[in-house]
């Protein structure tokens, strides 16, 4: 991941189409394998193509460049559960560096209570000037009611004082971050939060 700144039969039917889902998710979240699969396959059958001149080949050719296209098209059209998880956490930092407290609250569930808490105290005390996060690895689960996610990162948010002295003008916190998500109203939204590795720079 780059860095970025800012059961009956009812129940069998609804895992089967959740299996389903999750064993196709991995094509839409990274078509790499499968474009580099096609473009091999391309490849061999221009080999072939030249060395006969046989149309089965161009016409294979021909199928396989279909392929690829639908392949890139539903990449571009279809956002996965994981991209709408980073897209959130894109929005709340772009929040956050902004110092728009109510558009920060926007992105926390109800029962987010500790988070809302920590978002105002901090928030209340001092003005973000950068923030930098990277090493983002997201976990969704949807065999959960709501669906949950996990995302896992590390941060670096700098900021000044509010209330400026002479000691405290510009600091700067890191720390590796836990965030639980849950999936309502087609919104994922923060539940909770745990930080470690924590330090002051």
């Amino acid at each position: 991941m780059e860095d970025w700144e800012f059961c009956g039969d009812l129940a069998n039917s609804s895992c089967q189409a959740c299996d389903a889902k999750m064993n196709l998710s991995w094509i839409v979240d990274d078509p790499t394998p499968v474009v580099v699969i096609i473009v091999i396959v391309e490849a061999i059958l221009g080999l072939f193509f030249v060395a006969t001149v046989q149309k089965p080949f161009l016409w294979g050719m021909g199928g396989a460049a279909v392929v690829l296209g639908l392949v890139l098209l539903v990449d571009y059209l279809v956002v996965t559960d994981r991209e709408a998880v980073e897209q959130t956490i894109r929005e709340g930092v772009s929040a956050l560096r902004d110092n728009d407290l109510e558009r920060v609250l926007t992105f926390l569930s109800p029962s987010a209570v500790k988070t809302r808490e920590r978002a105002i105290w901090a928030m209340n005390l001092v003005c973000f000037t950068g923030i930098h996060i990277s090493d983002l690895k997201i976990e969704v689960n949807p065999r959960t009611n709501p669906p949950t996610a996990e995302a896992r990162f590390f941060a670096v948010f700098r900021y000044e004082f509010r209330e400026k002295t002479a000691e405290h003008i510009y600091e700067a916190y890191a720390a590796r971050f836990t965030v639980l998500f849950e999936k309502v109203n087609n919104r994922w939204l923060l539940t909770d939060h745990y930080e470690y590795e924590a330090a002051r720079l």
